[in-house]
């Protein structure tokens, strides 16, 4: 069996789309799903008479924390994390079972699609100064839909692949395996958590892969609420800063602070915007224990 798991917070519209195509699209195989809804203000009534299906009331303690509670109520083998701005376009779970049963994998991302059906980015190399670079000019290239960059890389991956990191998004694994490894590092509140789960994945000599053949659309619903943006932000730089803290060495760390820093701080200056400079004040008092 899998157990989806599903962190919501003020995703409800989404969610319920998400649901909707999980019960669906999906016959090849048993699930249950477990809604961990970190915003209660979001009752989430439609959803609590679906079959296999149970709705974990939590205060928002972050996207990692949330993935946790949820994996600790899982019945089933394999866990899917999955966010509730995604809808699934195709029934790939028993072929994806099957295909990635040959390899010792320790955990799997999922090809996702924008709305418009064009590829989606997500998976990258573990995060370094250099290596976030080139991530970063990747992503850039998706985004201005940059079609020679999205078509080269997409016929790069067509099978299934060893990438560095998979996005958690659309993360799939052995619940066995993710118990193992004590789940996700629950100091990321929200982002670099799927990349250092990989990375600890990968010091205990397991791979990660990137599976070509779901059809996963993507929203980005969170994207789309400006309330999220400075806080999002925020907690983007202080994962980074995580992340950097336990994975790479103190020239690493030097050159991020460093650049993070005078960023920021001539940001916050030209802009006054006081997100800019709580991120720098972050650069400065960080404490980097391992």
């Amino acid at each position: 069996m899998i157990s989806f798991i599903i962190v919501n917070f003020r995703q409800g519209k989404l969610l319920c789309k998400c649901v909707e195509s999980l019960y669906e699209k999906i016959n090849s195989v048993p699930f249950e799903i477990i809604i961990v809804n970190n915003s209660p203000d979001e009752e989430l009534n439609e959803l609590s008479d679906r079959q296999n299906l149970r709705i974990i009331q939590s205060e928002n303690s972050g996207f990692s924390k949330g993935c946790n509670l949820g994996a600790k109520y899982a019945k089933g083998e394999f866990l899917m994390f999955l966010n509730p701005d995604t809808a699934l376009k195709n029934d790939f779970f028993q072929d994806l079972i099957d295909k990635t049963g040959i390899f010792g994998y320790g955990a799997v991302g999922l090809k996702l699609y924008y709305p418009n059906n064009n590829f989606q980015i997500s998976f990258g190399k573990f995060p370094t100064f250099s290596n976030e670079r080139q991530n970063k000019k990747l992503e850039i290239a998706f985004r201005t839909k940059d079609i020679k960059i999205i078509e080269e890389t997409e016929n790069n991956f067509r099978d299934i692949t060893p990438v560095d990191w998979v996005s958690g998004t659309s993360l799939f694994m052995k619940k066995l395996i993710f118990d193992e490894i004590k789940g996700f590092d629950e100091r990321f509140f929200m982002y670099y958590e799927d990349a250092d789960l990989c990375k600890r994945l990968s010091l205990k000599g397991f791979k990660t892969y990137f599976y070509p053949y779901s059809g996963i659309i993507h929203y980005k619903g969170e994207n789309t609420n400006p309330e999220f943006k400075d806080v999002i932000y925020y907690y983007s730089k202080h994962s980074q800063l995580i992340y950097y803290s336990k994975h790479n060495n103190k020239f690493e760390i030097f050159l991020l602070r460093t650049y993070l820093g005078i960023k920021f701080f001539f940001l916050g200056l030209v802009t006054f915007n006081k997100n800019a400079l709580r991120i720098f004040k972050l650069t400065l008092t960080y404490r980097l224990d391992k």
